[in-house]
């Protein structure tokens, strides 16, 4: 009798384990397929197979997919119950903490996995960590900061235009070779560092503040009178309520040329933000900076030899600008992320010269995407109209001018710190006074350390 009921359990036994493979399978076969809802939905349907460690595998990634972030954390934690070693299931489980806002069992759970990982994972892994410091400025103090170098071409250093007569002047106004407004190249060096910080304060509410600095050196000797270098503070504070945030504070920041400061710029700051869903999110600021320009000394010629004020201060203005931005993350394995924003503005002198007051109003569109592990690729186009409100001069036409510009990148993260960077910029303003119609071709190269 005993062997009998051993040949009798043995084929029971076998038929157990293919049924409660076969919802298993069934479910793995829908997440290949991309179909995470209809997969969770053939788990939910068959509650039997619960327990089992290959159902409560798929079953746990189908449900984190479909967006039952609990359900999928149980099922996992089951899993790894008898598979504690299984690194694919305490990915996954460290994804459902982090789902979940449990930041830190997700942060130590994604740690855990750091010593064994490389590749895509290691990628993976300190994608969710950045996140989880980033979500945790919510309720504790965060910092960051950066430091980087790097180098490139401009074909136009100065804005400048081509020695000749000057377009929309009257015949005999020329600009003559070797006049510091004709067209100039040369190869350039960056330097930038800056450090950011938050300070919740509140449940959903935290200061924030930062500085960062920032210069460009050309190379030629004779190119130093278009040197760069630009100091800005800022800091503010944001109110998370639900779906939607917003921030309020203060930019203030100090462009120097050619070793002189030149523009002082002090801006207030509103904006609101909506997460409509993971997909999308929209937004509205406004901006009206101070804008205050320094009488500094400029040459009129490369070769400095003629000095004279610049009478820039004519140009301190008041400026208002709005606004508005789509932003949209597409399901795909790529990550694309689209940008859409249009912007209205006005630009006041204060010193009664309306041939410098301004209405502005313009459009930009962006993309980024990751098609390659480590690699970054991103494409814009910007569009701005300017109408001035009134004529350059007596008897001569009104200023106006369209700005058109075509931006594209391509970055690598050489490790979680270093980041290198390619950028090139091609811009193109048409204005009726020749003086401020030009090209612009540049082509940089950039090293990036972020503190974390």
């Amino acid at each position: 009798m005993l062997k009998v009921h051993h040949v009798a359990v043995i084929p029971l036994f076998a038929i157990a384990l293919v049924a409660n493979a076969a919802p298993a399978d069934d479910v793995q076969n829908l997440l290949k397929l991309g179909k995470d809802r209809e997969a969770y939905e053939m788990g939910k349907s068959t509650p039997d197979a619960l327990g089992t460690p290959l159902f409560d595998f798929y079953f746990g990634i189908a449900a984190l997919n479909a967006g039952v972030p609990g359900e999928g954390v149980l099922a996992l934690e089951r899993y790894l119950l008898q598979f504690p070693d299984n690194r694919s299931a305490q990915l996954q489980l460290a994804r459902g903490y982090y789902i979940l806002g449990e930041d830190e069992r997700a942060r130590q759970e994604f740690s855990n996995l750091l010593a064994g990982a490389n590749g895509a994972e290691l990628d993976n892994i300190n994608e969710f960590l950045d996140a989880i410091r980033s979500r945790e400025s919510r309720y504790k103090p965060t910092s960051t900061a950066f430091v980087e170098v790097g180098a490139g071409f401009d074909s136009n250093i100065n804005s400048g235009i081509t020695a000749g007569q000057v377009a929309g002047l009257p015949v005999g106004i020329v600009i003559l070779p070797g006049q510091v407004g004709v067209r100039q190249s040369d190869t350039f060096g960056t330097l930038a560092a800056g450090l950011q910080g938050v300070y919740p304060i509140a449940p959903g509410v935290a200061l924030y503040g930062g500085g960062q600095f920032s210069g460009r050196y050309n190379a030629r000797g004779d190119s130093d009178l278009f040197n760069q270098y630009q100091f800005g503070v800022q800091g503010g504070v944001s109110v998370l309520q639900g779906r939607n945030l917003f921030r309020a504070g203060t930019d203030l920041s100090q462009v120097s040329v050619g070793g002189q400061p030149y523009l002082r710029l002090a801006t207030l700051v509103g904006e609101w933000q909506y997460q409509n869903d993971q997909f999308n999110r929209f937004g509205l600021a406004l901006q009206l900076t101070d804008q205050s320009y320094k009488n500094i000394d400029v040459f009129l010629d490369a070769a400095k030899t003629v000095k004279i004020a610049s009478g820039a201060d004519a140009r301190d203005s008041l400026l208002t600008n709005m606004t508005g931005s789509w932003n949209r993350l597409l399901a795909h394995p790529w990550s694309p992320e689209f940008v859409v924003a249009l912007n209205v503005g006005d630009d006041k002198n204060k010193k009664s010269r309306p041939d410098l007051s301004r209405s502005i109003w313009g459009a930009r569109t962006s993309m980024t995407m990751r098609p390659i592990p480590k690699w970054t690729f991103g494409a814009g186009l910007s569009y701005q109209n300017s109408i001035y409100q009134r004529e350059f001069a007596p008897g001569l036409q009104t200023r106006k001018d369209d700005y058109k510009a075509l931006d594209l990148s391509a970055s690598y993260a050489i490790d979680r710190n270093w980041q290198l960077r390619g950028d090139y910029q091609r811009v193109e303003q048409k204005s009726s006074i020749g003086f401020f119609a030009f090209n612009r071709d540049q082509l940089s190269v950039k090293l990036r350390y972020d503190f974390k």
